[in-house]
């Protein structure tokens, strides 16, 4: 359950936004998780300010690979008995050089971040980031992306990383491009490698009907596979709802509601 520990909601208000510019993006997701006659339910709360709109690319959700906006991310993460709380934000100075800072905390668990990065070009940013937990050694993560421009406003971008020990290397990649008639298509993928032994990999695809309505399909090397569909009523409020499961266990099951707002 990593992905409810990661930064996370945002705390200031915004104004409104002209056409189809944000800068406020807010989730508030559910899930019930069931496995051999046991549940529970996983709440979050997170979102994101930026200090200057965002322009969305045709689809509502779908924003330019590399952000290059200033912002602070807040939330709140309620999951298996536990609280946690995260705080975090970026900073990008007209040099290119990016500043960010984050903090995690829950009852038993403690950790404050540092980055640094350059923003080579609108189309490469480099990163060095420090994790400090309460108890223990700090760790150190590397990243590099890069974003190919396609035509319009279709790209492939690409991510790299790797710790300073190279126990943990990351690849990803991300593939959106408009079909015509306003329906568009995005591909994703990562590769992780723990410890020089362990792989793991993810996939995913999603399909537009329209600039408002999509539905995803996701699979990874453990055999977990989930769909989900997104419809935004206007382009302020969407309403999300998925299932998934795994192959070698069928007794599992995740439901998964979400409600987004975007001003």
């Amino acid at each position: 359950m990593l992905k409810y520990a990661l930064p996370i909601i945002a705390v200031a208000a915004s104004t409104s936004v002209i056409a189809n510019d944000y800068q406020l993006i807010t989730s508030l997701e559910w899930d019930h998780i069931r496995y051999s006659g046991n549940s529970t339910n996983v709440r979050a709360l997170e979102g994101t300010y930026f200090l200057d709109s965002k322009t969305v690319l045709g689809p509502l959700d779908q924003f330019e690979y590399i952000n290059k906006t200033s912002n602070i991310q807040a939330g709140y993460v309620r999951a298996f008995g536990t609280n946690v709380y995260g705080l975090g934000g970026e900073y990008f100075t007209d040099s290119g050089v990016v500043v960010s800072a984050g903090h995690l905390r829950s009852s038993d668990f403690h950790e404050n971040t540092l980055g640094l990065g350059y923003l080579i070009s609108d189309d490469f940013i480099v990163r060095a980031e420090a994790y400090r937990p309460r108890s223990g050694s700090t760790s150190y993560l590397f990243s590099a992306s890069y974003n190919v421009q396609l035509e319009g406003n279709d790209y492939v971008g690409f991510t790299v990383s790797t710790d300073d020990d190279f126990d943990y290397q990351s690849i990803s990649s991300k593939y959106f491009a408009a079909l015509g008639g306003d329906r568009f298509i995005t591909l994703g993928a990562e590769y992780e490698r723990f410890d020089g032994s362990r792989d793991e990999w993810t996939a995913e695809v999603g399909y537009y009907f329209s600039r408002m309505t999509s539905v995803a399909v996701n699979y990874d090397r453990s055999k977990n596979y989930g769909v989900k569909a997104k419809h935004f009523f206007n382009p302020n409020w969407a309403l999300a709802a998925g299932y998934g499961s795994n192959r070698d266990a069928s007794g599992l099951n995740v439901w998964h509601l979400g409600v987004t707002g975007q001003f």
